[in-house]
């Protein structure tokens, strides 16, 4: 299994949210609710996008389930668990205001 194909499938286990940042934007796509890989070398968490457009993948670690109106949100924070796979598997990443970006190049192999 590829890298992303690993990152995508802890992603969609642990419902994490992902947004891209794509080479032409100045700023990030969208969140969105899971990754999705259509074919191969194209990755999709709002719509379709080619690799070779893709600056970098970012994924909040923080995963939320709503309960009700007067009750919060359950949180279960996966920091640890997505940093353990990213270390394991060699992934270069940076942390930023408590979001794991990875250069997309890192993972596209």
């Amino acid at each position: 299994m590829r890298r992303i194909e690993k990152i995508a499938a802890l992603s969609n286990q642990l419902k994490f949210q992902a947004r891209l940042k794509l080479k032409r934007d100045d700023g990030p796509e969208a969140w969105g609710s899971g990754i999705g890989l259509p074919v191969r070398a194209y990755i999709e968490i709002i719509g379709p996008w080619s690799f070779r457009e893709v600056e970098w993948l970012e994924i909040n670690p923080i995963a939320m389930e709503h309960i009700g109106r007067l009750v919060a949100p359950k949180q279960w924070n996966h920091l640890n668990a997505l940093v353990s796979l990213l270390q394991v598997e060699n992934v270069y990443y940076s942390i930023v205001d408590g979001m794991i970006r990875i250069p997309f190049e890192a993972i596209a192999d």
